[in-house]
């Protein structure tokens, strides 16, 4: 297997393991525990922590170990906004271009919401919602047809371990975070701020309940 391969591989592993819990934030792992561990040369996993660290996963410190970094409020809210930026973007250039688009993915996506809703049970279901929420951004952030910003979003997204911030879906904050993004998507096709503003409204509730 090449080393691009190995690299690639462990990169993945020890990515999910951070997002599944079993690299806890705040732990110390090391360079050579994970090569045990992962039955590979020192190389492609030094190459895969590295690529973690700059995308604020871990941080290496020399003759010391990789910590396993907790994400910051200033981290989290700058990555939502980039993921926002792209949505906004991606929705000027399609109103200008083919505004139809707009209205057509609004219901389409509304009914997705709506059928999301009627299947899952208000306390436990909140998988459901959070990957619904993450597919709505990405369908329409794919009617640019810009891969730029497909990946910007992905990669931000990725970097939150948006699968596992679902506390907005839970509890006190369900209702609000329904209302929220019901009303992005009905005004997916809105002209002036009122797109933008609720955009703002639901990023701003994102932030409020990161976690």
């Amino acid at each position: 297997m090449s080393p691009r391969s190995l690299r690639d591989q462990a990169y993945h592993i020890i990515y999910e393991r951070i997002a599944s819990g079993a690299l806890p934030k705040g732990d110390i792992t090391s360079e050579v525990k994970l090569s045990a561990e992962l039955d590979m040369s020192r190389t492609p996993v030094r190459a895969a922590l590295q690529q973690l660290e700059k995308e604020g996963f871990v941080r290496i410190v020399p003759k010391h170990g990789v910590l396993v970094l907790d994400a910051s409020a200033q981290r989290t809210g700058d990555l939502l906004e980039l993921m926002a930026a792209a949505v906004l973007f991606t929705v000027g250039q399609v109103r200008r271009r083919d505004p139809d688009a707009l209205g057509e993915l609004a219901d389409e996506l509304s009914e997705r919401m709506h059928a999301e809703l009627a299947e899952t049970d208000s306390e436990t279901a909140t998988g459901g919602l959070c990957a619904f929420e993450l597919f709505a951004l990405r369908r329409i952030v794919a009617l640019g047809f810009n891969q730029e910003m497909m990946e910007t979003l992905d990669r931000s997204a990725s970097r939150l371990l948006w699968h596992r911030s679902c506390r907005r879906w839970a509890g006190p904050h369900r209702e609000e975070a329904e209302a929220a993004l019901r009303q992005l998507l009905l005004r997916l096709p809105a002209h002036g701020e009122a797109f933008p503003d609720a955009l703002q409204r639901y990023v701003r509730l994102l932030k409020m309940t990161w976690a």
